[in-house]
């Protein structure tokens, strides 16, 4: 299995940052999930699929395939789970020239909104009673790809605040964090903190941090392990995009009142 640099990266990451004792890079469901799905299946509407059908009509375009299609084909490139039971996902996106899937910016926009969004999907559907941590990370994004971005951002914020299709029956019972991370702070947050935290470590599956050693022994690159670096401060809101969304007892955020 190919797994890229970027990819193990965060990985590394979840490891030693976010403190995940579980961990798994290119994370897939099997087709026999959702089989057994099926099996118990009510022939009522599930939650998931209640919010990915609204999803549909607010982000026309994003989703073009079936529900049950989208979750097959889902991968998150790095998947974690801390000792509180709390969920990370990245997708991280490595273009050398700057973040791009096509010239057309909207593209590169829907696109990450789809990465977002199926993460989120998947994660309620296999893991319905957590808490999550969705983050899209890139080093390097142009201006003018990051202002369109930003804007996405601005949709997901409407659509999990104000959405009114989202009533009356059933309670989420999980907290929702989506998070940006690019350019300057991709290198704060991700890159130095990962590899301060793993100094003393030694672990042969951990390709980037395996390939920086090495570097390292050359005197190839400089020494952040050496550098003050609080491990445990977030990164401020300012600074990134982070979108947070947090159920109360009496005003949670609720399914569509459809079946």
């Amino acid at each position: 299995m190919k797994i890229e640099i970027g990819e193990s990266l965060a990985l590394s990451y979840l490891k030693h940052v976010k403190k995940c004792v579980i961990y798994q890079n290119n994370w897939k469901i099997s087709s026999r999930w959702r089989e057994s799905d099926k099996g118990n299946n009510n022939k009522n509407i599930t939650l998931e699929e209640k919010i990915f059908n609204e999803i549909k009509t607010r982000f026309n375009g994003v989703f073009k395939s079936s529900f049950n299609q989208t979750i097959k084909q889902a991968e998150i490139d790095a998947l974690g789970m801390d000792k509180e039971g709390k969920i990370y996902a990245i997708d991280i996106a490595y273009h050398e020239k700057g973040l791009s899937y096509d010239k057309d910016n909207n593209v590169t926009k829907n696109k990450m909104i789809k990465k977002l969004l199926r993460s989120y999907l998947i994660l309620l559907s296999y893991f319905p009673d957590r808490d999550y941590e969705i983050i899209f990370a890139s080093p390097k994004v142009r201006e003018a790809t990051e202002s369109i971005i930003i804007q996405s951002f601005n949709d997901l914020n409407t659509f999990f605040d104000n959405n009114v299709e989202l009533q009356n029956k059933v309670k989420l019972k999980n907290n929702v964090e989506f998070k940006y991370i690019s350019n300057e702070e991709f290198r704060k947050e991700i890159l130095d903190k990962t590899i301060k935290a793993s100094e003393k470590d030694s672990d042969t599956n951990e390709l980037f941090m395996r390939s920086y050693k090495l570097l390292e022994l050359f005197d190839r690159v400089s020494n952040i392990a050496k550098e003050e670096i609080d491990l445990d401060t977030e990164i401020p809101p300012t600074a990134s995009l982070v979108l947070e969304f947090k159920p109360s007892d009496e005003n949670a955020i609720q399914a569509i009142n459809k079946s």
